[in-house]
């Protein structure tokens, strides 16, 4: 069980160096730089950072029967299959931020008190079957470096 509970943790922990990375680009990059989509690219920087914020939600709290942390718009806007529909503004940049925060340290709280009971299995676009909140964590630092990769090319693009 320490095991468990110490990977768990390096998980969480690495989930908030993303969060760490993804700020930079949101507090580094301007509004026009968040919101280019370059040629052969269909999304830009923000959508990219906004989808992992969503999914993350959807994969943690949505299959364990939770209340998300984040806003019905979110889901709408950056879910899987969505891409950009208007541009972000500067309001939307600091509401991102803040939410990062928000739902990054109540998933910590949500797991050091162990609300995560119930899981409904969930089979990715990738053919990955999850089982628990364990796995959805786990798959979560897998999508989310597709999505670092991806802004790494657009960073190199804006």
């Amino acid at each position: 069980l320490l095991d468990k509970m110490n990977s768990l943790e390096r998980t969480v922990e690495i989930l908030g160096h993303n969060r760490v990375l993804f700020r930079r680009y949101l507090t580094h990059f301007s509004i026009d730089q968040l919101n280019t989509i370059p040629a052969g690219f269909n999304n830009n920087i923000f959508w990219n950072i906004a989808h992992c914020l969503v999914t993350l939600q959807r994969l943690v709290y949505h299959y364990s029967g939770l209340p998300m942390g984040i806003p019905e718009k979110w889901m709408q806007q950056y879910n899987k299959g969505t891409a950009p529909q208007n541009p972000v503004t500067d309001a939307d940049v600091q509401e991102l931020l803040a939410l990062f925060d928000s739902t990054y340290l109540q998933l910590c709280e949500d797991l050091k008190k162990g609300k995560f009971k119930d899981y409904q299995v969930y089979t990715t676009s990738t053919k990955m079957k999850l089982k628990n909140v364990e796995d959805a964590l786990t798959f979560s630092l897998f999508h989310e470096g597709i999505h670092v990769g991806s802004v790494l090319a657009l960073a190199k693009k804006v």
